[in-house]
C-alpha cells in the first residue's frame, strides 16, 4: 500500500480541545445512562416475566428494530445537521425512558410495556445511533481518530466499571431508577451538545428534484454500502466481526441470565461488566502507544485472535469467577483493537458518508448477533445451560482463522503512513442560506 507523506505538525492533546471534550461529555452521559437502562432491563424483564425466553426476547426485538432503521437513518445523518439529530435524539430517549419511569411507578408495568419500550428505543437507536460517531470526525482531525477512538475506549471502560453494579444497586431501591438514570443522561447529551462548536454539518450532495427525491432518497439508502465495493478490506473483515460479535453477544446474555437463575444478586452479575470495564482502563493506557508504534494490521491481527481465544472458555463453564477474569482479560486488549481497526476505518470513509456508510456497517455486524439474546433464552428455557453455551465454542475460532489468512489487512502500516485519500484534502462545505432552520435537509 502507497505511503502518504506523514504530517510533521506536532500532536496536541485531546483534553485540550473543547470541542473533543464536549463531544465526549455528550456522547457520555447517554452511553452511561444507555448502559444502566440495557442492564437492568435483561433483569427486569425476568423479574416479570419469569421467562429466559422472554427476557431474551425483548432484548432481541430492540435489536432488529435498531437494524430496519438504520439505512433510512444513516441517510437522515448525513443530510441533517448532525448537531440536531444529537439534540432530537436526546430529547427522544428522555421522552421514551422518562415514561417508563412512570409506568412502574404507578404499577402498570407489564411485558407490553417493556416491548414497547423497546421498539421504541430500538427505533430511536436506529435512526440516530451514528449521528456521535459521525459528528466525530468534524470535531477532531483525521489523523487524531484513532488517538480519539482509543481514548473513548477508556471513556467506555469507565461506563462499564460503574454502570452495571450502580444499575444493581438502583434496581435494589427500585426498578423505575435505571429507567430514570437513562433519560437523565439523554438530557445531558442534549445540553453537552450545545458546546461543541465545531460545524457539524454534512458535505452536501447535489439536490434531486421533486419528481426524483424518491429515486434519490433510495439511492442513498443503498450509499453506504458502496465502501464496501470501493474499500476491500472493509468487506473482509465483516465475517469475522459477525462471528465475533454472535459469539459475544451469546455469551454475555446467557451468563447473565444464568447466574440470575441461580440467584445470584444483580449488583454482583453487575460486576461483568465491571471487569471488562477495568480490563479497557487498563488497556487503554498502553494502547495510543500500541497504536502509534506498532504497524496498525499486526496489532489488529494479533488482538483480533487473542480475543476470540480468551472467549473461549466461557463456552464451556460458566462461573462468575472465570467470566471476570476472562473479560478483564478481553477488556485490556479492546481499546488498541478498537482505536487501531476502528480509526482505519472511519478514515477511509468519506465525511459526506459518514453517517450512511457507519449505518450499513452496524447493519451488517449486527443483524446476526441481534438474534443471539432470543436464541440464547429460547436454548435455555428447553436445552438447558449446556448445550446452549457449548454451541458458541465454534465462532471464535472460525472468526480467527478468516482474520489469519485476511492478507491485506495484515499489510496496514501505521497510522502515519496509512493512504488515506480525503486526509489530505478535507471536502469543504458550501455556505448555506441563513434562511434555512438548523434541521434543514442539505440540499
Amino acid at each position: 500500500m502507497p505511503a502518504s507523506t506523514p504530517d510533521p505538525a506536532p500532536q496536541r492533546s485531546l483534553w485540550r480541545d473543547r470541542d473533543y471534550v464536549a463531544w465526549l461529555a455528550a456522547d457520555t452521559s447517554w452511553q452511561f445512562g444507555a448502559s444502566i437502562r440495557a442492564f437492568a432491563t435483561l433483569l427486569i424483564t425476568y423479574a416479570v416475566t419469569g421467562s429466559y425466553a422472554q427476557a431474551g426476547a425483548v432484548s432481541t426485538v430492540s435489536t432488529i428494530v435498531s437494524a430496519v432503521a438504520m439505512l433510512p437513518g444513516g441517510v437522515l445523518v448525513d443530510r441533517w445537521d448532525r448537531r440536531v439529530s444529537l439534540t432530537v435524539s436526546g430529547l427522544a430517549r428522555a421522552l421514551v425512558y422518562g415514561a417508563a419511569t412512570l409506568t412502574w411507578w404507578t404499577g402498570a408495568m407489564t411485558i407490553g410495556v417493556l416491548y414497547a419500550v423497546g421498539v421504541a428505543s430500538g427505533l430511536i437507536a436506529g435512526l440516530f445511533s451514528t449521528a456521535s460517531d459521525a459528528a466525530l470526525k468534524s470535531v477532531v482531525p483525521t489523523r487524531d481518530l484513532p488517538r480519539a477512538i482509543a481514548a473513548n475506549q477508556g471513556r467506555d471502560a469507565a461506563v462499564s466499571l460503574s454502570a452495571s453494579p450502580v444499575s444493581g444497586v438502583l434496581m435494589g431501591l427500585s426498578y423505575a431508577l435505571p429507567f430514570a438514570a437513562a433519560a437523565l443522561g439523554s438530557l445531558l447529551q442534549v445540553i453537552g451538545t450545545r458546546f461543541i462548536r465545531a460545524d457539524l454539518r454534512p458535505a452536501r450532495e447535489p439536490a434531486a428534484t421533486s419528481a426524483h427525491a424518491r429515486r434519490a432518497f433510495l439511492r442513498e439508502l443503498g450509499a453506504g454500502f458502496s465502501v464496501y465495493r470501493d474499500i476491500p478490506v472493509l468487506a473482509r473483515m465483516l465475517p469475522a466481526l459477525i462471528l465475533v460479535n454472535c459469539g459475544v453477544n451469546a455469551l454475555f446474555v446467557g451468563v447473565q441470565l444464568i447466574l440470575q437463575g441461580q440467584g445470584v444478586e444483580p449488583w454482583r452479575i453487575g460486576l461483568l461488566d465491571t471487569a471488562i470495564g477495568a480490563g479497557m482502563l487498563a488497556g487503554s493506557v498502553f494502547a495510543p502507544r500500541l497504536i502509534r508504534r506498532v504497524p496498525t494490521g499486526r496489532l489488529c491481527v494479533t488482538l483480533f485472535v487473542g480475543c476470540a481465544a480468551v472467549l473461549m472458555p466461557l463456552s464451556f463453564v460458566q462461573d462468575l469467577p472465570l467470566a471476570l477474569i476472562v473479560l478483564a482479560l478481553l477488556g485490556i486488549m479492546m481499546p488498541a483493537l478498537n482505536g487501531a481497526m476502528g480509526g482505519y476505518f472511519q478514515a477511509l470513509i468519506p465525511n459526506r458518508l459518514q453517517g450512511r456508510a457507519l449505518s450499513a456497517m452496524q447493519l451488517i455486524q449486527q443483524t446476526l448477533p441481534a438474534l443471539m439474546p432470543a436464541a440464547v433464552g429460547l436454548g435455555l428455557q428447553y436445552l438447558g445451560a449446556g448445550p446452549t453455551m457449548l454451541a458458541t465454542a465454534i465462532l471464535f475460532p472460525a472468526a480467527a482463522v478468516l482474520v489469519l489468512t485476511h492478507r491485506e489487512l495484515r499489510a496496514l502500516p501505521t497510522p502515519d503512513r496509512w493512504s488515506i485519500g480525503d486526509q489530505q484534502a478535507p471536502e469543504p462545505l458550501p455556505d448555506r442560506d441563513p434562511a434555512a432552520g438548523a434541521g434543514t435537509v442539505g440540499a
